[in-house]
């Protein structure tokens, strides 16, 4: 079995693929046994994770039993429907299945943006702790991102600690951005009727890299409401910029009247004589 390891402070995501099973999941307590002592929290990412035996739960349980021994805590998150069943019908879900913190996952920041992508739940415990990261950015930034992809859920406490944020950034001129929304997170702001404010979506950003190089990234839906503004972007290129990267890694929907208009956009970048380069 395949163990992705990524450590991050006193804590260590564990990233198993496959079947856990009598052969696998052994593996897996072998390495939370060779961990250093340091380490306080081993979160356990089960997205790819297919199939769970009795002895794979029998094993989760050791792993529990050590990292309490070491006075830290284990997180099981990502688990898919069949796997939280398996949980549910032999009675572990209350032992197992915890929901890990708001955690930031991801920084990044450039002179008046800033561009964080969070994971967990945002609530009563957690909301302070986001708007102190947020406060903590400058008056600088303008353009504050927040991609919510695998934010599992927002509270009452949590939506209003948005709109403190989304205020603070108005007072400058600036303004607040939720991107990759899902549905459970999406359905508790429209029932705290915050859709529309809270919910934004921006389509371009055009940026530079280290070497001077043009770079456009889209986030969200490239449609046929969104593709003008690509469109847009690409015909102010003059002769002058001899290199444009286009990056999608953040697109989330493409349609087939976008990608059509894409491909006449490609033909005019050639046209311009600019070398192009795509990120997916």
């Amino acid at each position: 079995m395949f163990i992705g390891e990524e450590r991050k402070g006193t804590k260590v995501i564990l990233s198993p693929e496959g079947r856990f099973d009598t052969l696998s999941a052994p593996e897996l307590e072998r390495k939370v046994w060779r961990l250093d002592g340091d380490i306080k929290e081993v979160v356990l990412n089960f997205s790819m994770v297919t199939y769970i035996s009795s002895s794979g739960l029998r094993v989760l349980l050791q792993i529990q039993k050590i990292m309490k021994e070491r006075q830290g805590k284990m997180f099981i998150k990502n688990i898919n429907q069949s796997l939280k069943s398996i949980f549910e019908m032999t009675g572990l879900v209350g032992l197992l299945m915890q929901e890990e913190k708001l955690v930031l996952i991801r920084k990044e920041k450039t002179k008046t943006k800033v561009f964080l992508s969070l994971a967990g739940n945002m609530d009563d415990e957690t909301a302070p702790s986001l708007e102190k990261e947020l406060y903590q950015e400058g008056n600088e930034v303008t353009v504050l991102y927040l991609d919510c992809s695998q934010v599992t859920g927002i509270s009452s406490r949590g939506s209003e600690a948005l709109l403190r944020i989304q205020k603070a950034m108005t007072k400058k001129n600036g303004k607040l951005v939720l991107q990759h929304i899902g549905e459970p997170v999406q359905a508790m702001i429209e029932t705290a009727g915050l859709t529309g404010v809270l919910i934004q979506e921006e389509n371009i950003l055009t940026q530079k890299d280290s070497t001077g190089d043009e770079v456009l990234s889209f986030i969200g839906r490239l449609d046929t409401e969104t593709i003008p503004i690509l469109q847009q972007e690409i015909r102010q290129l003059g002769p002058a910029t001899p290199k444009l990267t286009l990056d999608f890694s953040r697109l989330t929907y493409l349609s087939k009247e976008g990608f059509r208009i894409f491909l006449q956009l490609q033909a005019e970048i050639q046209q311009k004589g600019i070398d192009l380069e795509i990120k997916l």
